[in-house]
């Protein structure tokens, strides 16, 4: 019989592990993670014949609705099985533990953000559906230098507190369906942003205040892994974004319903399973938006 429970101390080396095979991230980011955000609390493992297995963690969210109702919730991340234990549905037994344990803490939604598309179909078997979409676009360096040529309006942009940012986001999305962080998650973004050489950012233009996560890939492409802003200004932001850094290619997200014009694909990026009593509390639209997995 396998045993589901709660992370416990010495387990960290295991773990470590499995992520490692699962994923095959550089032990540095993995050692970051764990330096800086896992909690034995948060985190699920299933041991298979007396060996830790699989494992999961469960970062407490908020589903807010457009009319502001607010339901506690937690997203899957990092949802991992040995690769040498594949196949006998661990992870299945793993997800279905979590979200009746979530249930039973009164969390009315499990939500995670797939690795890959091929995922979706996996994932469709075991309950979760499409709820959180993005834009998503690549530009060129030549592209954006390209708006100069327009008449654009540069913005203020600097770094920023956790709080500040999480205040200006929530602030943002007021209205629509999304996702809501603790500050203590959009810190952990914040360390990961500073970790690759870039940050998360306030936005100032005409009184009007947005936010922006950067991230560094490598030294030619960067990615902007959100950015909150009314579409007359998102020019003008990705612009100077491009002068404070340089880079050959520029990964853009924005919510589904922002963008339109910079063109990009919209698709669904967060699927999400309600608890049996939340089925058809909230509906869950195209135009939901997630933002931040730490992907």
């Amino acid at each position: 019989m396998n045993e589901v429970r709660l992370a416990r101390n010495g387990e960290i080396k295991r773990q470590k592990e499995i992520w490692k095979r699962c994923f095959g991230d550089e032990d540095r980011y993995i050692d970051f993670y764990y330096d800086h955000r896992y909690k034995e609390s948060e985190t699920m493992v299933l041991l298979y014949q007396g060996e830790i297995s699989a494992m999961l963690t469960m970062i407490l969210v908020q589903v807010v609705t457009p009319n502001q109702q607010i339901f506690p919730s937690a997203m899957l991340y990092a949802i991992a099985t040995d690769p040498q234990k594949q196949g006998l549905g661990l992870a299945t037994q793993l997800m279905d533990y979590s979200h009746e344990y979530l249930g039973h803490n009164n969390k009315a939604f499990s939500i995670l953000v797939p690795a890959g598309e091929s995922l979706f179909d996996f994932y469709h078997k075991r309950s979760y559906r499409e709820g959180f979409y993005l834009r998503e676009l690549l530009l060129t360096l030549e592209e954006i230098e390209a708006w100069s040529e327009i008449d654009v309006c540069l913005p203020k942009i600097f770094s920023i507190s956790s709080n500040d940012y999480n205040q200006r986001r929530n602030l943002r999305l007021e209205g629509c369906l999304h996702i809501a962080y603790e500050d203590k998650e959009i810190d952990y973004q914040k360390k990961l942003s500073q970790l690759s050489g870039a940050d998360i950012y306030g936005i100032e233009l005409k009184n009007t205040q947005g936010c922006a996560v950067i991230e560094r890939i490598n030294p030619d492409e960067v990615i902007v892994k959100e950015i909150l802003l009314p579409e007359e200004f998102l020019n003008g932001a990705l612009h100077k974004i491009a002068e404070l850094f340089p880079a050959k290619k520029y990964i853009i997200r924005t919510p589904a319903f922002s963008g339109k014009f910079l063109g990009g694909k919209v698709r669904a990026f967060g699927m999400v399973r309600a608890q049996s009593e939340r089925e058809g509390i909230i509906a869950i639209e195209k135009q939901g938006y997630l933002g931040l997995a730490f992907d």
